[in-house]
């Protein structure tokens, strides 16, 4: 990494409802943006534990400026699929989101579950400029840009002093901290966080003068212009490519 300040970008998985109605509104008070990873096959259904965003929430949320980012089409675990289904299930999330908004690159991944193999992490590497994991730490040195490290931004996990502590880490290291949450509400299940968990975080990132920017937008602050991504690469051939 070879940027000369620490970094810190809000990303939500799945990204329930309250996510897009909360967690956006939240970040767009603070003149901020968030990456937000779609399963667009999922959209308008009930889960387990909430509502998933609307199609035209997807759109709004692109349109306000916060980044879309691909989880498969169906939010399906990447180590249970071969190649071909991989492909096909990012072609049909690129494809819908396409659909909903035109001008749309889907250049950052992340892994449904966190689960990961290692043929379909090599196989996305060729196909996303980034890919996001779920396991824990602050990226900083040399970085697996397909594995990506994150902290939760969960109620549950992250206190007061754990956040000045990974803070405190990027700072030292000229860090890039990743914090990541599902659901946003003020009764957040284990997976979620409260608006006022949020806001309690970029107060802290305001206050040390830490800049945040979405997933995309830190590429050329460490060092890695993006590339043409199998997905844009797709709008143009009319196929999504197998590695």
């Amino acid at each position: 990494m070879r940027n000369s300040r620490p970094l810190v970008s809000f990303t939500f998985d799945d990204v329930p409802e309250s996510a897009y109605l909360n967690g956006a509104a939240v970040l767009d008070e603070y003149g901020m943006r968030g990456t937000f990873y779609i399963a667009s096959g999922t959209c308008g259904k009930r889960d387990t534990y909430w509502r998933v965003i609307e199609r035209d929430q997807v759109r709004d949320l692109h349109q306000r400026g916060h980044e879309i980012g691909c989880h498969t089409f169906s939010h399906r675990a990447v180590d249970d699929l071969d190649a071909h289904e991989l492909s096909d299930e990012c072609r049909r999330n690129f494809e819908n989101l396409r659909g909903l908004c035109p001008d749309i690159e889907l250049s950052s991944f992340c892994y449904p579950f966190g689960c990961v193999s290692l043929p379909r992490k090599l196989q996305l590497q060729k196909q996303f400029n980034t890919c996001r994991g779920i396991f824990e730490g602050v990226n900083s040195g040399v970085v697996d840009l397909a594995l990506l490290k994150v902290i939760e931004l969960y109620d549950r996990t992250l206190s007061r002093d754990k956040l000045n502590r990974v803070l405190r880490q990027a700072r030292q290291t000229t860090g890039w901290i990743i914090f990541y949450a599902h659901d946003v509400t003020e009764r957040p299940t284990h997976m979620g966080c409260s608006p006022g968990l949020l806001r309690t975080a970029i107060e802290e990132i305001r206050k040390q003068d830490i800049s945040c920017c979405t997933i995309a937008e830190s590429l050329p602050l460490i060092g890695y212009p993006p590339k043409t991504t199998a997905a844009a690469r797709s709008a143009n051939e009319g196929s999504f490519a197998l590695h």
